[in-house]
This record gives structure tokens, C-alpha cells and sequence, in this order.
């Protein structure tokens, strides 16, 4: 998702110039220029603020340019305690821009390191609900008892039975094969965001 159409549209929109938008948005101006300017991502910090200011300023979500709009990120912790997406808390705080065309997205923070060194703990997940994952696709899954996972996902027939596989890019890590009657919820990833200044 590139930031430059968006960012320099909703400028517009509030009739800021760069400075006054750099300073609402806690960057500085040549930083804001060079987002207008290239094909750089979105961190969750600055989709954050892109977010918040957009409220703030009453623009809609059709501000953020195109489809791109702000979704809820859930804990590790939170999203394990749901039997269903329908069942995550309204009361999220923590927001990220996204083009996501599922309109019941959401973002999850990763935990744990059984997708190293492709995936880091604390990459945003942003999954896909009302989606049927593929095969070979990134998931974030919850099963009966192994919680929540982040995996690439793999289902095959076996005597009668539908089987999924959940499957790590860290060799240290077995894959998960479990009835599909164990997985609770299993939702596709758009995308992965990744924040490299913490």
C-alpha cells in the first residue's frame, strides 16, 4: 500500500500545507515529502496518527484515499480469547491503515518466532474474515488447544476426514496437522506491516 496518493490527498482534503500536516502528524516536513514522493509503507505509528487525524478533522474514510482505511488491532491475548471474529471487543483503541477489501478486517500483533526470519514478533497481521484461506496462504488461526496461530496453511483429504496442516518457516517448529472439527476460526492475511523503528 503505498502512502504518497493518500497522504498528499488528505493534505488536500484539510487544506494543510506540508508543514502544518507534517507537525499534526509529529514528523517533519522533508520526512512528510518524502512519503508524498515515494512508494513507502505505511508503519502502525504513522497509520496511528494518519487515523486519528482524519477523525479528528471529521474527514471520512474515503480521506485516506481510495479504499484505504483505518481497521482495530487486537493482542495475541485477545484474539485467543475469541471463538469468533464477531465475539473481538469494540472498544479497540490501536488503529492501521489498510487497503484490505474484506470489510470485516481486522490486524492482529504477532507473537512468538515459528515464522523467523521471514516474519518477526510484532509484525501487524492484517486477516481477512470473510475469506476462505488457500492453500499455501498465511493464516492466523485459532485451534481446540493449541491457541492461536500464525502459520502457512495447508488442507488435504484424508479417509473421509478434512485435514489442515499448519505449517512454520523456522525449521525448529513441527507442523500442526489437526481435524478441521479442532480449528476454530482461520482467517487469510492480506498483508504484513512491519515497524522497524520501535
Amino acid at each position: 500500500m503505498e502512502l504518497a496518493p493518500s497522504l498528499s490527498h488528505i493534505r488536500t482534503r484539510a487544506g494543510l500545507t506540508q508543514q502544518e500536516f507534517a507537525e499534526k502528524l509529529g514528523i517533519s516536513r522533508p520526512h512528510l515529502s518524502k512519503l508524498e514522493n515515494s512508494a513507502t509503507h505505511f508503519s502502525p505509528k504513522l497509520s496511528r496518527r494518519v487515523a486519528e487525524f482524519c477523525k479528528t478533522a471529521g474527514l471520512s474514510e474515503l480521506a485516506l484515499g481510495n479504499d484505504i482505511r483505518a481497521i482495530s488491532v487486537k493482542s495475541w491475548a485477545q484474539a485467543g480469547n475469541a471463538l469468533d471474529f464477531e465475539e473481538l471487543p469494540l472498544d479497540w483503541q490501536r488503529k492501521i491503515a489498510t487497503d484490505c477489501p474484506d470489510k470485516a478486517a481486522f490486524a492482529v500483533e504477532i507473537q512468538g518466532d515459528s515464522m523467523e526470519p521471514k516474519f518477526l514478533a510484532g509484525d501487524i497481521a492484517v486477516l481477512m474474515p470473510g475469506h476462505e484461506p488457500r492453500n499455501g496462504s498465511l493464516v492466523v488461526a485459532r485451534l481446540e488447544q493449541e491457541g492461536v496461530l500464525f502459520k502457512v496453511f495447508i488442507a488435504r483429504q484424508q479417509v473421509g476426514a478434512k485435514v489442515c496442516c499448519f505449517t512454520s518457516y523456522n525449521p525448529v517448529f513441527q507442523p500442526i496437522e489437526v481435524p478441521v472439527t479442532r480449528v476454530i476460526w482461520n482467517f487469510p492475511v492480506y498483508q504484513i506491516i512491519r515497524q522497524v523503528w520501535r
